[in-house]
């Protein structure tokens, strides 16, 4: 298993504005061999700009966006990376195996290899059978599926995925990570942005915040270290203490001596999302 080896992905101080508004200000980023990155931030922050700029689709206004050393338009050119854009429509007239088949040969990938990687793909996003069927039949969740097949077959050693599971039921949610951590452990990158910020944790081994910018960096482990709380609820009551470790030890001690039944739970990273953005009730 390849981990943290080469940058693949490197982005430096990246500036994009569309008018007078500031989408991406000085953002800097990187992504390494066999690592997933995850980029979170809420509606608006400017996450699926940067990846366009990333991939190819948009210019920087200044900054410096390289793939391998190379700039992203002729990484593209030299079919090294796979990608599902967020407003990714696919091709309804198609069957699903003649999409994927199209997508992966315009990257460059040989007539010999395509069919097997067909297969396989298919068959990691469970649409095994679904081979022969028009795609304009297919459900919402399935042409998505079909989507992020294109983008993973034959393991390209860039996998940008735009928000890849929205739509998608919780059954093939789970075979698309696993999909995500098959191709990480075969040593390709992975930079992806969800809203499921559970999903981002279970995923990630590293995750920036953005709101235009870059405003916290880490593992997540790392970046649930920034609350210093546990949170200890108890069963019968309800009562909620969100205190730190000392004195959390002195209420489970209690707890325990007259036996009643609570839970233990430690920050997530969606409780460092919202600290960090704030939810309803830090509004105003």
């Amino acid at each position: 298993m390849v981990k943290y080896k080469d940058v693949i992905v490197r982005v430096e101080c990246l500036w994009k504005r569309f008018g007078g508004v500031v989408a991406n200000e000085c953002v800097s980023v990187e992504a390494r061999e066999g690592e997933v990155v995850s980029i979170l931030g809420p509606n608006g922050a400017g996450k699926t700009t940067l990846l366009r700029q990333v991939y190819g689709e948009l210019r920087p206004d200044s900054g410096v966006v390289t793939v391998m050393g190379l700039s992203p338009r002729k990484a593209k050119e030299r079919g090294v990376m796979g990608v599902v854009p967020q407003e990714a429509t696919s091709f309804n007239l198609l069957k699903v195996r003649e999409h994927v088949e199209m997508l992966i040969r315009l990257r460059g990938v040989p007539r010999g290899a395509v069919r097997g990687c067909v297969d396989e793909a298919l068959e990691a996003v469970g649409l095994g059978e679904y081979g022969g069927r028009l795609i304009d039949d297919l459900s919402g969740g399935m042409k998505r599926l079909v989507l992020v097949a294109s983008a993973i077959a034959c393991r390209p050693r860039l996998i940008i995925l735009d928000e890849p599971t929205v739509g998608i039921d919780a059954q093939n949610r789970r075979s698309i990570w696993n999909v995500i951590r098959a191709a990480r452990d075969e040593g390709s990158t992975v930079i992806l942005t969800t809203h499921y910020i559970h999903e981002a944790e279970e995923l990630s081994d590293r995750v920036y915040l953005m709101n235009r910018r870059i405003i916290m960096e880490g593992s997540p482990s790392e970046l649930r270290k920034v609350l210093p709380w546990v949170e200890v609820r108890v069963d019968d009551t309800g009562e909620v203490f969100r205190v730190g470790w000392d004195e959390a030890v002195g209420i489970i001690d209690d707890l325990v001596r007259r036996r009643v039944r609570f839970e233990v739970r430690e920050p997530s990273l969606e409780d460092v999302f919202m600290k960090v953005f704030g939810g309803p009730h830090e509004a105003g």
